[in-house]
């Protein structure tokens, strides 16, 4: 008998041991499908190309919260280098927050460069890049769909439904019986119900009705459409012109998902020649237009702000007079640049804005790029009530200031480049801020504002060097698609180029404020953009820009302007 037993609980644990292997194998087939998904859609051989688009990010940050956060109740709890891996990276992982970041960040890019949901569900290059991106699939697009849906972004919601349906009825990855179905189509059809497409919402309420017909609320929301129909055609409800053909034989390509380029107005102020006198405005008109202290004007604003990020302004016989004197040379006036001549181009003729072009080197922007990155924290802005600095949504980027914690044998690189930015814009360095790099990741931007105080602002106030002088930013690395430099009241448009700097003054040389420097930095749309920050403050520099009391010879007193040197 007790051999008998034996032989059956042999016989059972065989058993359980061949569940246990059938469900090991199940377990490893799922992880090794898991990990060649993650290879075939990744590039391994280059990643720093791979993470440039957009949904490729995204994508990154939602494998994240979907699957790596969960492997780890799939490779067991077994002393391995893959547990251990994930239990010492679980800190670091993105989380859902990071998720929404990412698809606001997308948003904002559909909205600034005028890219349809479409493009990117398909992947497709944007903008003159070649870098395909990782189509987005029905799980990822209906995070898209629930976060345009709670934030009322009924044309984005109907434009992902669209696509998430596409993909529906063309690969039946969710078959009509699952939630993932219902869920989209029910979206779907209520955003284009709130933009006023009737005809179609009833048509995806009637498709979910072939395979729900006793559902009750798609039921009453179908008699509503129908309702709403009649209503149009008796006249007491205006009809909202939309194209009216079926959605069920082919998908709408784009559900007014956005508006079109915008038709704005340009200020341009005219070029003031050295010692000429001139006032282009009056005081109200520049304290209630231009500097718009009231907010009226921000919508304009805003809308010029797009303009400029997505292409150049149409220029006026004005204007073009006057940038058609733009020229280019070279700077030979210091010891340093007559062994080394700066390359200088006039940009912008006004204000007057110059491109020190390879100001520094490969190395240097490396350097300085490293230095930065453990340095690297959100970047914040003046309060203009308390002077103080804070996080706002419309600067999104990193920020490090160069100070303490460099090197050794690297703060003389750092010191390198202050004196070669002495060199190009021949102003002091006494009172100049440190270098602050700024890094511009997915959609990262800096919406139009002002470097310097103006009169009403009690911004600088604890800096001895008083306001800010001028701006010289510089361009590290290389930015793929959109991070240009607009200045938003003057029509100016400055593209990234690598190792560039952009200088202009911030000031009039009566020390007031010029007014038409507001300029803003555009979301970056393929890759990441560095810059580098260089601010420099009034005091000590009466001889290199003197004062003067004509408040609109903005090129008065300002030798590097005078164009004296070798050409």
């Amino acid at each position: 008998d007790n051999v008998r037993n034996i032989n059956k609980m042999e016989n059972h644990l065989v058993e359980l041991l061949g569940d246990f292997i059938a469900a090991e194998r199940t377990r490893l087939d799922t992880l090794e499908v898991f990990r060649d998904y993650v290879m075939g859609v990744k590039n391994y051989t280059d990643p720093e190309t791979y993470i440039s688009y957009p949904t490729n990010q995204f994508n990154v940050i939602h494998r994240f919260t979907a699957d790596w956060s969960n492997l780890g109740s799939w490779v067991g709890q077994q002393d391995t280098e893959i547990r251990r891996a994930l239990d010492m990276y679980a800190p670091l992982f993105p989380d859902e927050s990071d998720v929404r970041g990412a698809i606001k960040a997308i948003h904002r890019l559909m909205d600034m460069y005028k890219v349809r949901a479409s493009h990117f569900t398909e992947g497709l290059p944007i903008e003159g890049s070649t870098q395909h991106g990782q189509p987005l699939n029905v799980k990822a697009l209906f995070l898209f769909i629930k976060e345009s849906y709670s934030k009322e972004y009924w044309d984005k919601c109907a434009g992902w439904s669209q696509q998430a349906f596409e993909l529906l009825m063309t690969t039946g990855e969710y078959p009509p019986e699952s939630s993932m179905w219902f869920d989209v189509l029910d979206h779907y059809s209520y955003c284009l119900f709130k933009i006023g497409y009737y005809d179609q919402a009833a048509e995806v309420t009637s498709e979910m009705l072939r395979y729900y017909p006793d559902h009750e609320r798609l039921t009453g929301n179908l008699q509503y459409f129908a309702e709403l129909k009649r209503e149009e055609a008796d006249g007491s409800r205006d009809v909202i012109s939309r194209e009216r053909r079926s959605v069920m034989e082919k998908p709408l390509i784009n559900v007014h998902e956005i508006s079109e380029i915008e038709q704005v107005n340009i200020t341009f102020v005219p070029k003031v020649a050295p010692g000429e006198d001139a006032t282009v405005f009056d005081e109200d008109y520049i304290e209630e237009v231009i500097q718009d202290k009231n907010y009226e004007n921000w919508g304009e604003r805003m809308s010029r702000y797009r303009k400029l990020c997505k292409e150049p302004p149409a220029l006026t016989p004005e204007m073009t007079a006057q940038v058609e004197l733009l020229t280019c040379y070279y700077k030979q006036d210091t010891p340093r640049s007559h062994l080394a001549p700066i390359k200088v181009e006039e940009a912008w003729p006004s204000p007057r804005i110059l491109i020190f072009h390879d100001i520094i080197s490969d190395y240097e922007a490396e350097t300085l790029m490293r230095l930065a990155k453990p340095l690297l924290n959100r970047a914040t802005v003046h309060n203009k009530q308390t002077g103080k600095l804070e996080n706002a949504e419309y600067r999104v980027s990193k920020t490090a200031w160069l100070d303490v914690g460099i090197p050794e044998d690297r703060e003389f690189i750092v010191r390198r480049v202050n004196r070669r930015m002495e060199d190009a814009t021949e102003l002091s360095h006494e009172y100049a801020e440190l270098q602050q790099i700024n890094n511009y990741g997915m959609a990262g931007q800096y919406e139009p504002h002002y470097d310097m105080a103006t009169k009403d602002e009690p911004a600088f106030q604890d800096h001895s060097g008083g306001n800010r002088e001028a701006t010289l930013l510089l361009y590290m690395g290389k930015t793929d698609a959109g991070g240009a430099t607009v200045f938003v009241d003057a029509g100016a448009r400055i593209a990234p180029s690598t190792n560039a700097a952009v200088f202009w003054y911030n000031l009039l040389p009566n020390g007031d404020p010029d007014l038409i420097t507001r300029h803003a930095g555009c979301p970056v749309l393929v890759g990441t953009k560095w810059v580098m920050n260089k601010w420099f403050h009034v005091n000590d520099q009466m001889f290199t820009r003197p004062c003067d009391l004509e408040k609109w010879t903005r090129d008065k007193g300002a030798k590097l302007y005078n164009c004296q040197y070798t050409t």
